[in-house]
């Protein structure tokens, strides 16, 4: 993985690389190698020029990456950088392209003897593993050169096309983990997050009052509504004050009410004792009637036997008198007889 710089670290680790295997064998100084445009090589006899980027699609290192925290980062973009290496010499021009082709071997001995940019050349702040920043020379055929050539407005010269990658730029996209599982350790003061409410008071844009974007209009009418405030408050004032006065009046009220009831339950208490007491009375008087009703009856029943006690006695003498008389009549009988 890698940087969005990765594309320029890899230019710089191309230019150490040939500068430390060039110099002093086949170029004399090192400033006399670096990345340029064709149209501006400036006093570079080797000129390094990138002309294309493409993505990779070989599919290698597009996965999803796994953080040392547990987050999720997104799949790099893989791409392939092209370069095609010039070389322009000062020499004599007698001597000129035999100079230029001794560089441009030494140039193709360097990349086929380094298959990967030496980690010593690159920039500490690459990144990503850089024995994994592999270079290869290009094959392509010469009308694919000329357009190259073409493409810089340049007539075609002698020059050797490099590739190198695929190499990774990372994603930003980090998500992070989702917590599923709470590790609990039993019997022991386990850190409890507590839940924090946060209250937030959030003011309308038209509740603000803004003096320098005010118009006349909006003070006249801020005074009225501030004057309609005033006697509106005025009236819930008179409002609250007769309000108060009601409600004492109806407590007043509530009290006298509340001690004519005390006093009506006193009353009802004083007839509940009365009619108690009359009770009580109204018990002995029956109990005295009944007793009275009861010597009556036990009289009358005395007397009634008395009555039948004489008249049995009457019926009794009344009998013996004619039993009597009956036995005078038979001893009258026997003697006139005789």
């Amino acid at each position: 993985m890698a940087k969005y710089t990765i594309i320029s670290d890899i230019g710089k680790g191309i230019i150490s690389l040939l500068r430390d295997k060039l110099v002093p064998d086949a170029v004399d100084k090192s400033e006399s190698i670096g990345i340029c445009d064709p149209k501006e090589r400036g006093g570079y006899i080797v000129g390094v020029h990138p002309y294309d980027i493409k993505e990779d699609t070989s599919g290698r290192g597009a996965e999803k990456a796994t953080l040392p925290d547990g987050s999720i980062q997104d799949p790099p973009a893989m791409i392939e950088l092209y370069y095609v290496i010039s070389v322009c010499s000062k020499a004599e021009p007698e001597a000129k392209a035999l100079d230029e082709a001794k560089i441009i071997g030494k140039i193709i001995q360097v990349f086929k003897d380094n298959p990967n940019i030496p980690p010593r050349y690159m920039p500490n702040n690459a990144g990503m593993p850089v024995e994994n920043v592999p270079i290869s020379m290009l094959p392509i055929n010469m009308e694919e050169k000329v357009k190259v050539w073409t493409m810089f407005g340049e007539s075609y010269k002698l020059s050797v096309f490099y590739i190198v990658g695929p190499v990774a730029i990372d994603s930003e996209n980090i998500h992070k983990p989702k917590k599923r599982v709470e590790t609990i350790h039993l019997g022991s003061q386990q850190y409890e997050p507590k839940k924090v409410l946060e209250f937030a008071t959030r003011i309308k844009e038209e509740d603000i009052d803004d003096e320098y974007t005010q118009r006349p209009d909006e003070d006249e009418d801020e005074e009225e509504n501030e004057d309609n405030e005033d006697m509106e408050d005025e009236n819930s004032d008179e409002e609250s004050e007769d309000s108060m006065e009601n409600d004492e009046e109806t407590d007043g009220e509530d009290s006298e009410d509340d001690l004519e009831g005390e006093e009506i339950d006193s009353e009802d208490s004083e007839d509940n004792l009365e009619s108690e007491e009359s009770g009580d009375e109204s018990s002995e008087d029956e109990e005295e009637l009944e007793s009275e009703d009861a010597e009556e009856a036990s009289a009358e029943s005395g007397s009634s036997e008395e009555a039948l006690v004489d008249e049995n006695e009457e019926e009794f003498e009344e009998n013996s008198e004619t039993e009597d008389e009956a036995g005078s009549d038979d001893i009258n009988f026997e003697s006139s007889d005789e």
